[in-house]
C-alpha cells in the first residue's frame, strides 16, 4: 500500500508540474483575434420566392426575359356597385426604363384564383377578346407592355394606351396581406397572347382568332410590397 501511495503522490506532483508549465506557456503564447465572419453578398434587394422572403420588391419572367424591379405604384378600390370586392391594383415597369411593365388588378384575399380570355364573334368571321377574364370573378387581370411600340400602334383615339399583351390564362394568389403594415405578398402566373398582332391583323382584310395569336409565359411574383390606401 505505501507503494502504490508513493506512485500516486509522485503523479499528482508531476500534474501540478505540467498544468504549471502550460500556464505558463499559455501566459506567453499571443492572444488570437477571432476572424470575422464575411458579410452576405448574396443578398440583392429582390424577394426570394422559394423562400417568400418578405422585401420590398417584384420579380417578372415573360418567355425569355427576366426581370426585378423596386419601381411600382399600387392603390386599393373598392367596386361599390356589383360584388363589392376590394382590388389591390399594381402598376410596375422595369428599373431603368418605362418599358416593360405590367398592370395587375388582384383581389385584396388570401387565395387562388383563376380566369381565361373571354372571346366573343360579333361579325362570325373571327373571334376578339372582352376586357375582362371568364372562369372565377375573384382572378382579377393582368396586362402586360413589352416594349414602346405601344405608345403609336396601339394609342386608342380616346387617349388610353392598349397592352400589347392578354390574358390568355392566368391564376393569381393571395399569400398574405398584412392589414396592419398594409403590404402583400402573392404571385401572379399563367399564359400571355399578343394583342398586337391580333388587333393589327383586325385592321386587315385577313383577321385571325384570338387562339390564333402568338403565346408566351408569364410568372410574377412579388414579396412584402407597400399598398397605399386612397
Amino acid at each position: 500500500m505505501k507503494n502504490y501511495a508513493k506512485i500516486f503522490g509522485m503523479l499528482f506532483v508531476v500534474a501540478c508540474i505540467a498544468s504549471m508549465v502550460f500556464s505558463a506557456c499559455r501566459k506567453d503564447m499571443p492572444e488570437v483575434e477571432p476572424v470575422p465572419v464575411p458579410p452576405d453578398t448574396t443578398y440583392n434587394g429582390y424577394n426570394n420566392d422559394s423562400a417568400l422572403e418578405i422585401t420590398d420588391s417584384i420579380t417578372v419572367v415573360f418567355g425569355d426575359s427576366h426581370w426585378k424591379t423596386l419601381s411600382y405604384t399600387s392603390h386599393i378600390e373598392r367596386d361599390t356597385t356589383t360584388n363589392h370586392f376590394e382590388w389591390i391594383y399594381i402598376d410596375a415597369h422595369h428599373p431603368d426604363a418605362a418599358y416593360p411593365r405590367f398592370e395587375l388588378k388582384i383581389l385584396n384575399e388570401v387565395g387562388e384564383h383563376t380566369g381565361w380570355v373571354s372571346v366573343s364573334s360579333p361579325t362570325g368571321t373571327y373571334t376578339m377578346p372582352g376586357n375582362s377574364l371568364a372562369g372565377d370573378m375573384k382572378c382579377g387581370n393582368l396586362k402586360y407592355y413589352s416594349n414602346d411600340s405601344v405608345m403609336t400602334e396601339l394609342h386608342m383615339s380616346d387617349g388610353t394606351i392598349r397592352a400589347n399583351w392578354w390574358p390568355d390564362t392566368i391564376t393569381t394568389q393571395v399569400l398574405l396581406f398584412d392589414a396592419r403594415e398594409s403590404r402583400l405578398t402573392g404571385r401572379c402566373s399563367g399564359v400571355m397572347f399578343d394583342y398586337l398582332q391580333w388587333f393589327l391583323a383586325s385592321k386587315t382584310s385577313n383577321p385571325i382568332n384570338v387562339s390564333a395569336a402568338r403565346r408566351k409565359p408569364i410568372a410574377i411574383s412579388f414579396g412584402g410590397l407597400q399598398i397605399a390606401r386612397e
